[in-house]
């Protein structure tokens, strides 16, 4: 006798191991798919935390030695955290010793002191290094459009900011490694269709905090094939209409993958980990249980999107952006207990992007659009508990201001970008090709990685 659960398990593995035969992608045969496809005999997840609006970072971490403070406090005015407020942190950097994180990333720093968390200091998109005189002098390579959240955006997910790339870095890796006969894609978004995991033959599959979303009627009484029996025979009855053939293929494989999914869901035992009760919380839940589905779906690499809202802080950044470092910070740490809970620390990295940092000074109420900022890595393979990167001096004219507080990177989003592909499992020649300018720095790798 065996369970639900045991039942379905055994049936969606069966399920997987078949249609694997006929995969979703049709360009490119299973030879030529067995052929690009690099085998993995472990699993591995990468977690995109994409904060849409621009964080100042430059409050995330704080510099307590009394000289660097004051210099802190007096170029950022009425943002400036309160010293006696800081929560203090130890690195294993000269350079950093005396640090302070904000507040309201308090659920994160114990994270951080264990050695599961690190931050990536003053970080942006960038073609080249380059100099403050050069930017000064026009004489600079820069990415097209600074200060503009959808060019940034794009720049950050496509690691390409001198083109108009139609694919994004994950796109690409997986392109390079996904198995295309596998039903499912190896990119998960619970944001919907974004450019970071769209490649050439790779497409994001969407979910929602629950799974798959599936078809609906508008009267909810009435199950949608009931209500819609004409829409079906129309995607059953295989058109000779070459559009409507490919909208029937769509719609088809999207219910057959969406109803896979739910069903691996399914024989899921629900979590322990308690995760707050907001939008990210429910979306970083989400994530945890779907990599609890890995053997079962048979994946051995995921990649997940996740998308949070609200950071364009122009006006009242006192109120909104402690809230939303709570709200970032709490359903961070409830994620990794639930790495921790399914086993799968050591093999679940999650990192945070932004458009961009914001401006050192104050515009009165909040912050303009900057450049360089500081992204949280954190996870069991992390060499955390220290800070990655040359922590900017924050004050009017510094090292890195190139004007108006806006902070030149002295990381590129390829360094980054390339120190987490080169631990998911890409040869240094696939990093290569997945970042076309990674060859201009000399550092490929910032060690916060195991």
């Amino acid at each position: 006798m065996m369970n639900r659960r045991t039942f379905l398990k055994k049936g969606i593995a069966s399920a997987v191991g078949a249609s694997s035969l006929y995969g979703v992608s049709s360009q490119f045969s299973l030879v030529q798919a067995m052929s690009q496809t690099q085998p993995f005999n472990d699993y591995k997840a990468l977690v995109c935390v994409f904060l849409l609006g621009g964080n100042d970072s430059l409050n995330m971490l704080v510099p307590t030695e009394s000289a660097a403070y004051s210099a802190y406090e007096s170029t950022r005015q009425n943002l400036a955290v309160a010293l006696e407020e800081t929560l203090p942190i130890a690195t294993r950097s000269a350079q950093y010793s005396s640090l302070g994180l904000h507040p309201s990333l308090a659920s994160l720093s114990n994270v951080y002191a264990n050695g599961h968390a690190a931050f990536v200091s003053n970080m942006g998109p960038l073609i080249q290094p380059v100099t403050v005189s050069q930017v000064l002098s026009g004489q600079a390579v820069l990415p097209p459009q600074l200060f503009s959240h959808s060019d940034q955006q794009n720049h950050w997910q496509t690691a390409d900011p001198q083109n108009v790339a139609l694919t994004g870095w994950a796109g690409r890796m997986a392109d390079l490694i996904y198995d295309s006969g596998h039903p499912l894609s190896m990119n998960l978004s619970m944001a919907g269709g974004n450019l970071w995991q769209t490649g050439r033959n790779v497409l994001p599959f969407a979910l929602g905090p629950n799974g798959a979303e599936e078809m609906v009627g508008i009267n909810t009484d009435v199950s949608w094939q009931q209500a819609n029996a004409a829409f079906y025979d129309t995607i059953n009855s295989g058109a000779s209409n070459r559009f409507q053939q490919a909208f029937s293929d769509i719609v088809q494989r999207t219910r057959r993958t969406g109803s896979l999914v739910n069903s691996a869901l399914a024989t899921v035992d629900e979590l322990q980990t308690e995760f707050p009760a907001s939008r990210f919380g429910a979306q970083m839940e989400g994530v945890a249980r779907m990599i609890a589905t890995r053997q079962t779906l048979d994946q051995p690499r995921q990649v997940y999107y996740v998308a949070m809202g609200g950071w364009d802080t122009h006006d009242n950044q006192n109120a909104d952006h402690p809230r939303l470092l709570t709200e970032l910070a709490e359903g961070l740490a409830a994620f990794y207990s639930a790495t921790q809970e399914l086993g799968v620390a050591d093999a679940v990295t999650t990192f945070t992007a932004s458009d961009f940092g914001r401006t050192m000074t104050s515009n009165g109420d909040g912050t303009d659009h900057g450049w360089g900022g500081h992204q949280i890595v954190l996870g069991g393979a992390v060499n955390g508990g220290d800070v990655y990167g040359e922590v900017p001096e924050l004050m009017l004219n510094g090292n890195q201001d190139i004007g108006d507080g806006r902070l030149l990177p002295t990381i590129a989003v390829d360094q980054y970008a390339a120190t987490l592909g080169a631990w998911f499992g890409l040869t240094d020649n696939q990093l290569l090709e997945v970042f076309p300018n990674l060859a201009n720095f000399s550092t490929r790798n910032l060690s916060f990685m195991r």
